[in-house]
């Protein structure tokens, strides 16, 4: 082996780690596709393939008929950590029409879809406000639409973290007119009118900088072969896996993994899997959803 990883400058290393993305989830790569991806010269672009193989000459061969370079049979990465979630969610960007194509580095996409989720309404301006007042730690005077209440009321609250709960963002802050830290979709924020400065101490939040730890498994009620293919599903190790959440997130995870219903008055066959650390998912369930 030539050259090693450290002795490469970091624009170079990223176009030697496009070389290994398109090995390893395409199986080929060639000057022209280093080229479009980094607007690069044919000379660059031999020079990187040509520095590759001296690094790591077994990862892939010149295939004549194809005229580009294909992935070796012992393969081994030197640069690129293969990420599955990374490669699926950027295939979900691009369905969602939040990214395309071009802007990834798959050359190929496979034929895919996805199960489209709603569009939420969440104006532009309000989220660069409420990103703006957690950055300088400002009051905002919203308008806001609660489920709670017929017509939407003006309240100040101070926002200090945004939160996804896998289907809608929320803006964590602290609710002037409540007196307590809670969470606020943004888009049930109609109107934004006023600010002013803050002196709410973030780390009071005590829900959100409590990590918990929940504990799943495949549901008692399964057979050991569906208990199996349940512990494939959530990757699980010794019949368990663990997920690590924010006490203010529960509620949320809960709906997430279907466990917001008594695991008793479902059939184990689509409950799947229940909680192994009962004490530490009743937290969860006494934990208030969004505002």
């Amino acid at each position: 082996m030539g050259a090693t990883r450290g002795s490469v400058r970091w624009g170079v290393e990223r176009q030697l780690e496009f070389i290994e993305f398109r090995l390893f989830w395409e199986g080929h790569v060639n000057r022209s596709d280093l080229m479009v991806a980094f607007g690069i010269s044919i000379n660059q672009a031999s020079t990187d393939l040509n520095r590759y193989l001296g690094m790591v000459p077994g990862n892939m061969v010149y295939d004549k008929s194809a005229r580009a370079y294909v992935r070796g049979d012992h393969f081994g990465p030197l640069f690129l950590k293969p990420d599955p979630a990374s490669y699926l969610s950027q295939l979900r960007s691009i369905s969602d029409c939040i990214i395309s194509q071009e802007e990834t580095w798959i050359g190929q996409l496979p034929a895919f879809d996805t199960v489209p989720s709603p569009v939420r309404g969440i104006d532009a301006h309000t989220l660069r406000r409420v990103i703006e007042a957690i950055r300088a730690m400002q009051a905002l005077e919203v308008e806001y639409q609660s489920l709670s209440t017929p017509a939407p009321r003006w309240r100040w609250i101070a926002p200090h973290a945004i939160a996804f709960d896998g289907f809608r963002w929320h803006a964590r802050a602290y609710c002037f007119t409540d007196g307590c830290f809670k969470d606020f979709l943004l888009a049930r924020m109609l109107h934004i009118r006023d600010t002013r400065h803050s002196d709410i101490d973030a780390s009071q939040d005590v829900d959100w900088y409590t990590m918990v730890t929940l504990e799943i498994g495949p549901h008692p009620g399964l057979s050991e072969v569906q208990k199996k293919v349940v512990a494939l599903d959530y990757g699980m190790q010794g019949g368990k896996s663990s997920i690590t959440v924010r006490k203010a997130l529960l509620h949320y995870t809960f709906e997430r993994l279907g466990m917001n219903i008594d695991p008793s008055t479902r059939n184990p066959a689509d409950q799947q899997i229940v909680f192994l650390n009962r004490e530490v998912a009743n937290i969860g369930e006494q934990s208030p959803p969004s505002h």
